[in-house]
């Protein structure tokens, strides 16, 4: 039996979707996986026939009795996943669904292919969810396949010279600006250091630092302060309650640069945040500047050493190794239990 795994190429560098697949993707390859490619292309110019042709390229490869992940979304559109899906179904003994996102929670005017979504994915032998919370709305909607809760992402890191960073009064934010509309609106004296382009003319002491390759990132966060993951609903985008249901994948980076971590209150990983004690959950961003004023550094020592022992798996790709080995046990030793939640 071979194990394979899509990957998505051709986004910007700047994607953290296309990040987040290639991740996996180089730690499933660790474990025996063989990649199939996915790239980003024009759909709507391909016929119905074209776009069948491509993707049975795409997988010409695979055969019978294989097990194939098929990471979620390829960001191709529903027209073209439903349909890359269904030919993979027929190839594999094995089809697992990994979700990164799902699209028609983060984007409103999308909540009318729900439905749609369910059906391809209901395809699958095993669907991996981010949360709890978002397996409960998809059973509500429709979903049927077994679930596994990813738990949170990883976050490869190649440098080797990341120390403790200092205790500095100030919050980091790595996220576009367009859709956190709170970085515009800053208006407190704590410093932020917001790591996205653009140009913010906030009436707080906010400094921006442009986006920054993930090694140059990793090393301005490592300096010091804390990482900020904060959502606000926007147009056609309700952020904050998507905020509820999926990873951060800017949550597992603060960790890997070994940054505290102020979340707000709701957060999927909330629950994570307060067992492993790496950080605070806030009601509202008032609360959030509190804190990091008033903190003291032996109380920042404390929790950025919490922050160093999570911090080192999350670095060394655990939870992925976990997930993968998890996902194997169940669809070759599990199956077939009345419990198939696992």
């Amino acid at each position: 039996m071979k194990k394979y795994i899509t990957n998505l190429y051709g986004q910007s560098e700047q994607s953290t979707a296309m990040t987040a697949q290639h991740m996996i993707t180089k730690l499933a390859k660790d474990e025996g996986f063989k990649e199939i490619s996915v790239s980003a292309y024009s759909v709507s110019e391909d016929t119905p026939e074209e776009k069948e042709k491509r993707i049975i390229g795409m997988l010409s490869s695979v055969t019978q009795g294989d097990l194939a992940i098929a990471q979620m979304p390829t960001w191709n559109g529903i027209a073209f996943d439903e349909v890359f899906l269904k030919i993979l179904r027929e190839r594999v003994d094995k089809l697992v669904v990994f979700i990164h996102d799902f699209v028609p929670l983060m984007f409103q005017n999308n909540d009318y292919l729900f439905e749609r979504y369910l059906e391809a994915y209901n395809l699958a032998d095993l669907v991996i969810l981010p949360s709890e919370r978002m397996e409960k709305k998809l059973r509500e909607r429709g979903l049927t396949s077994p679930v596994k809760i990813q738990g949170i992402w990883d976050h490869l890191v190649e440098i080797e010279n990341l120390k403790h960073p200092k205790f500095q009064r100030k919050l980091k934010f790595a996220g576009n600006i367009t859709r956190f509309p709170f970085v515009k609106e800053w208006s407190s004296d704590l410093p932020l250091e917001v790591f996205s382009n653009g140009e913010v003319n906030a009436k707080g002491f906010l400094k921006m630092k442009g986006w920054q390759h993930d090694d140059q990132l990793l090393r301005e966060l490592n300096k010091g302060g804390f990482g900020l993951v904060w959502s606000e609903n926007i147009e056609n985008q309700f952020e904050r309650e998507y905020s509820e249901m999926n990873a951060s994948f800017k949550f597992s980076t603060y960790l890997a640069a070994g940054l505290p971590i102020i979340v707000n209150k709701g957060l999927a990983k909330q629950n994570f945040v307060e067992e492993q004690e790496i950080g605070l959950v806030a009601n509202n961003l008032e609360e959030a500047i509190d804190y990091v004023k008033y903190m003291s550094s032996s109380e920042y020592t404390r929790i950025s050493s919490n922050v160093q022992r999570v911090g080192a798996l999350v670095k060394e790709g655990f939870f992925t190794k976990k997930l993968l080995m998890e996902i194997q046990n169940y669809l070759f030793l599990e199956k077939g239990k009345e419990n198939d939640h696992l």
